[in-house]
């Protein structure tokens, strides 16, 4: 008796679950979508608009996140290498966004305009300690050719993504 009624139950086992796979499909096609590649506030195709106020002026820049490569243990919108060119050829405008997994930071920093007369080599770092608030603030440190000149405070508010 239970072998006449298991016989019947298997054969419609397939047509059930056939009737299914629409819907199964359709749910599976979103689950497996990533989104963009993403360390602490800092995802892939990010702009960042990082300002604050150093040695009584306003200074801003706009960073992008192109990508996010692990560079000793931080994650950075640029190689050690490009990180390394870009600050020591002293490229105005030039700007890395890097996450610190293990202080639970993140930190801005790019090269500022010297002048068109100074080949002093001016870099900017906004320090975010707090990553929780909106929007990111922070320490802002002026460095004049490797040297600390003042401390200030700075902001990073997420501008856009592509």
């Amino acid at each position: 008796m239970l072998k006449r009624a298991v016989l019947p139950l298997a054969l419609s086992l397939p047509l059930l679950l056939g009737a299914c796979a629409p819907v199964a499909s359709l749910l599976s096609s979103t689950d497996g979508e990533k989104g963009p590649l993403q360390f602490g506030p800092l995802a892939v195709g990010q702009t960042w608009t990082v300002g604050g106020v150093v040695d009584s002026r306003n200074v801003v820049a706009t960073v992008t996140i192109p990508d996010l490569v692990n560079v000793q243990g931080v994650f950075a919108s640029s190689s050690a290498r490009d990180e390394y060119n870009g600050f020591n050829d002293n490229r105005a405008g030039f700007a890395v966004a890097s996450y610190d997994p293990d202080r639970r930071s993140a930190e801005f920093r790019w090269v500022g305009d010297a002048g068109a007369a100074s080949f002093d080599r001016v870099v900017y770092t906004c320090k975010i300690e707090n990553l929780y608030a909106t929007p990111l603030t922070g320490t802002l440190n002026y460095q004049r050719n490797g040297q600390l000149v003042a401390t200030g405070t700075c902001e990073a508010n997420l501008s856009g993504r592509s």
